[in-house]
Order: C-alpha cells, then sequence, then structure tokens
C-alpha cells in the first residue's frame, strides 16, 4: 500500500537496529513468548494466519491487545518489530497477540483487515481458556498495523470484531492522500473498484460518536506518512466528541519515530490502563 513501505535503506536500518529494537522498546521486562505462531483464523481460511501470544502473570480475566506491525515491504511477516511492546504491555498486565496478516502485494482490500478481525474474534472465542477479558480488547499498530488497527476499530458493523481502545503510530488514515500512487488502486481492486472503496478503506471515513477512545503518535518530520494523517483523524475524533490523546514525536521521522517511540508507548500503555 502506498506510504507503507520501508524502502531498501529504510529495510538496511530496520535490520541493524533490531536489537536497538528490543533493548529501548522492550527493555527491563520479564515478559516473553508464551506461545509461537497461534494459528487464529478458520481452516477454511484462504491463508494460515499465525500470531505469538505474550501472556501475564496473575490470575483472573486479563484486557488484551492485538499488536500489528507495519512494514510490509520487508516481508510477508514482522511480528518480531512489536516484540518488544508485547513484553512491555504483559508485564503491565495485557494478554497480547501479536499478529501478522495477508501481503498488501498479493492480497487485495480487505482481505487485511479480515485477517486482523478475526485475530478478535479467536481471542473472543478463547477468552476462557486464555484467561482474557472480551470486554476490554484494544487493538495497536504502527504504520500499515497503525492503519489497520484504526480501519478495524472505527469500521461500523463489526459484531464480534468490536473493541475497546485504539492506539496507532505513524498510521495513514486517509487513503485519498496517495490517490495517485498505483499500488492504492491495485491494493483496492483496480480502476473498476477503486471509486467506491477508496472511502471505505479510509479510518478517516468511520469515525462516529461511537468510535472507541485512541491514542494516535506520529513523528513531526514523517515524510512518509505526512503528519496530517493524525491531525486530521484527531480533529475529527474531537468534533464526535471522541476521547483521544496525541502524542508528537518531535523531529522524528517515519522509522525514526518507531526506533525513539519510548515515550510514547509509555504514555499509550498508560491512556489503556485508563480505558480499559
Amino acid at each position: 500500500m502506498a506510504g507503507f513501505h520501508f524502502s531498501a535503506c529504510s529495510l538496511f536500518a530496520v535490520c541493524c537496529s533490531v536489537l536497538l529494537l528490543n533493548a529501548c522498546i522492550g527493555g527491563g521486562g520479564v515478559g516473553s513468548v508464551t506461545k509461537k505462531d497461534v494459528v487464529f483464523t478458520p481452516a477454511d481460511w484462504a491463508e494460515a494466519i499465525p500470531g505469538n501470544v505474550f501472556r501475564p502473570e496473575g490470575d483472573g480475566k486479563h484486557p488484551a491487545v492485538v499488536l500489528i506491525h507495519g512494514g510490509v515491504k520487508i516481508g510477508d511477516d514482522g511480528r518480531w518489530l512489536m516484540d518488544g511492546i508485547g513484553r512491555k504491555l504483559s508485564d503491565r498486565g495485557y494478554y497480547v497477540l501479536n499478529i501478522t496478516y495477508r501481503n498488501v502485494r498479493d492480497w487485495d482490500y480487505p482481505s487485511q483487515l479480515r485477517d486482523v478481525q478475526e485475530s478478535i474474534r479467536w481471542l473472543r472465542n478463547n477468552a476462557e481458556q486464555e484467561s482474557v477479558d472480551p470486554d476490554r480488547i484494544a487493538v495497536w499498530g504502527f504504520s500499515a498495523g497503525g492503519y489497520l488497527a484504526e480501519l478495524t476499530a472505527l469500521t461500523e458493523g463489526r459484531d464480534d470484531a468490536d473493541v475497546k481502545a485504539i492506539v496507532a503510530g505513524s498510521a495513514p488514515s486517509d487513503l485519498i492522500v496517495y490517490a495517485n500512487g498505483g499500488l492504492i488502486r491495485k491494493h483496492l481492486g483496480g480502476e473498476e473498484n477503486y471509486e467506491k472503496r477508496i472511502d471505505e478503506a479510509s479510518p478517516i471515513m468511520h469515525v462516529t460518536k461511537n468510535s472507541p477512545p485512541a491514542f494516535l503518535y506520529h513523528g513531526t518530520k514523517d515524510k512518509l506518512v505526512q503528519p496530517v494523517h493524525t491531525s486530521e483523524l484527531a480533529l475529527a475524533l474531537g468534533k464526535h466528541g471522541v476521547p483521544h490523546e496525541v502524542f508528537w514525536l518531535q523531529g522524528k521521522g517515519h522509522i525514526s519515530a518507531f526506533f525513539g517511540q519510548d515515550e510514547a508507548i509509555e504514555a499509550a500503555i498508560n491512556f489503556l490502563d485508563r480505558h480499559l
């Protein structure tokens, strides 16, 4: 999806910085993956989509967070990008399902949205055995993952895929910004589907007074996903009276925001504490 991909140089930076990622945004925690490659999609799904579980200590029902990675150009599965956040959340008492989704190069909209919705349904269907509170589920993503988090939470008619809070970092919320890009047209199913899907696929178009609380963060110097996405979404949320917070990462671009988001992550978890 246009605007969502890491460039080749960015890919090199990501690969060289994976240890920094784990040290910076997962530092100090004891949380660890307790179950790897849990397939949360039904047997008849187009692809078997996996997630990793971070289970918190303690008895009772835990609030849950679905983590959704971005950086889809680095490969089909970028769950490792969100591991540090997963550990932090687990340490704070959250059950975490860190998921991947079908690649946007091979699967048109709404395939990725359906994958995320299915992860939430899996949490609800398995709430008892996983010690999850089905009424306290949030979504958290960065970049393309933030887009999917927003779209999942804001899309009307969610039924059992309903969520109670959104955390989105550097997320494109209005696809019309990329209207001239060929990739966005392909993602929406080609020219014949573009016009009827562009609004449907844009999170900002689904904000209502019933939308869940949102925590948005973004680098002020982001040239890949412009900050206007977050500022405009915040305006829409405010217009409808939806509780929200915006955390600006001053002077940071898209990649530097990801690797320098410690304060935003802490503020986001505090936000979830208040709303879940």
